[in-house]
């Protein structure tokens, strides 16, 4: 018969497949039924396994070489996982063009519609498409 994992053996393992957010650790352990999550949730801050201000910093580094977006996008997206950033330093026009660079469009349309939906801001995608038509 198989024993049960330790919250803190189902943390290590939820955190073997990348970094987390504390509000995706606690979601994950709760789902868990776990009974020990806040005790387990200060042990990993402790140990530095989680760590939200080192996670949306490797968040926007990895989203900006993988799946570039912008600024509203990422701060969507890490708001969703617990993260609350009131600004984030990024350069939108080298992400947008990085963006529409693996795509073809048939129109400017489209590439306006692209970019809003990666959530870039208007001020870049006039930018983008203006740099585009010359």
């Amino acid at each position: 018969m198989k024993s049960k994992k330790s919250p803190l053996e189902s943390a290590f393992h939820f955190l073997s497949f990348r970094s987390r957010s504390e509000k995706e650790m606690r979601d994950y352990l709760q789902k868990k039924e776990f009974s020990q999550i806040d005790e387990t949730i200060e042990k990993l801050k402790n140990l530095d396994f989680i760590n939200d201000n080192k996670f949306a910093q490797e968040f926007i580094e990895s989203r900006s070489k993988n799946k570039p977006k912008g600024k509203k996008a990422l701060m969507i997206e890490l708001a969703r996982k617990g993260i609350k950033i009131e600004n984030i330093e990024i350069d939108e026009k080298e992400l947008a063009t990085k963006a529409i660079s693996r795509k073809s469009f048939k129109s400017k349309e489209q590439m306006q519609r692209f970019l809003y939906s990666r959530g870039f801001s208007w001020d870049t995608i006039i930018g983008i498409i203006g740099s585009h038509e010359r």
